[in-house]
């Protein structure tokens, strides 16, 4: 009973799904700091889509990477899809200059991403519990209003172990790799002085 329920919270909450809806919750943070108009929601939806289209297709060519697919196969393909996606959506933001909260939550995946994918190899760090923390801490450290969506994530570092798919120190690795890297951008941001400053009210370029 345990297990079923640990794997469909899983499921639920993968992270192609779960980073996704973080990003979509962000680019409406940043509308009600904003509020751009239809033409500029009509870009920013189009550019996460676009995104994540690129994601689910490198994803999807796990079978085709790898001649015999390893226990880790997926993870790898799944963590280098979610990367290239979202630092497309992130180079979008910052070429349009829609706001700085995407380019730098994409900055903070695509570090979490490249030292996911050196490690996986070597030793499976559950890429669920990465993807839930890191997207879920940016959010709850941009507005604490997004508090349930870090509840999601915690939950993730239980739910790998209890549902078969890691060991907890893999999940706790996991969760330690996202907590790191949200630190050190967090450090970065108040050393700059940039959490305190407003988004730029920049004229969305359609």
């Amino acid at each position: 009973m345990v297990t079923e329920l640990a794997r469909l919270y899983s499921e639920a909450f993968a992270p192609e799904y779960f980073v996704l809806l973080c990003t979509i919750a962000l680019v409406g943070h940043e509308w009600r700091r904003r509020r751009f108009g239809p033409a500029g929601l009509a870009g920013r939806a189009l550019a996460v889509v676009a995104g994540w289209a690129v994601a689910f297709a490198i994803y999807e060519s796990t079978g085709a990477v790898f001649e015999s697919v390893p226990s880790w196969g997926e993870d790898f393909t799944g963590s280098v899809g979610l990367g290239v996606g979202i630092l497309l959506i992130g180079i979008v933001w910052r070429l349009r200059e829609w706001g700085r909260h995407v380019p730098r939550f994409a900055a903070l995946l695509l570090g979490v991403t490249v030292v996911h994918v050196a490690i996986t190899p070597f030793w499976d760090v559950s890429s669920h519990v990465a993807y839930a923390v890191a997207p879920a801490g940016y959010l709850v450290s941009a507005d604490r209003r997004f508090w349930p969506l870090l509840a999601v994530a915690i939950g993730m570092v239980a739910a790998r172990p209890l549902a078969g798919a890691h060991t907890w120190l893999q999940s706790i690795g996991g969760f330690a790799l996202a907590a790191a890297f949200i630190a050190g951008l967090s450090y970065r941001v108040g050393r700059t002085g940039g959490a305190a400053a407003p988004d730029r009210a920049t004229a969305d370029r359609e």
